[in-house]
């Protein structure tokens, strides 16, 4: 592996929707019953763990992605690691590869 060719490809990453405006077009219509599944993606993740966080810097969810550039994307059900549901806003994620380096950026979810 290339070190700096993948320390590079670290600024690939993005998330999608952003912003989650609510609701996603994979989501159930309002008609179904219940609301279905809430997700953001992450996509272009090496072998990686991701630490997301509230405005106030509160760790909020870590999730670990096993994979490459190749087949690097993860769902996120915007769940905290209590299970509950996140609130409307911004967020930011924190992106560690081992022995590759890291990546910071930001999304947002509102109503």
């Amino acid at each position: 592996i290339d070190n700096d060719l993948a320390k590079d490809a670290l600024e690939n990453i993005y998330v999608a929707p952003n912003p989650y405006l609510g609701a996603a077009s994979w989501e159930r219509k309002s008609g179904s019953i219940g609301r279905g599944e809430r997700r953001i993606e992450f996509f272009n993740l090496p072998t990686c763990t991701i630490r997301i966080f509230n405005v106030r810097g509160e760790l909020v969810r870590t999730i670990e992605h096993e994979g490459s550039f190749n087949d690097g994307s993860v769902a996120w059900d915007l769940r905290s690691n209590d299970s509950e549901d996140v609130a409307y806003g911004i967020y930011f994620y924190h992106v560690t590869a081992p022995g590759i380096g890291e990546s910071v950026d930001k999304f947002a979810i509102i109503k």
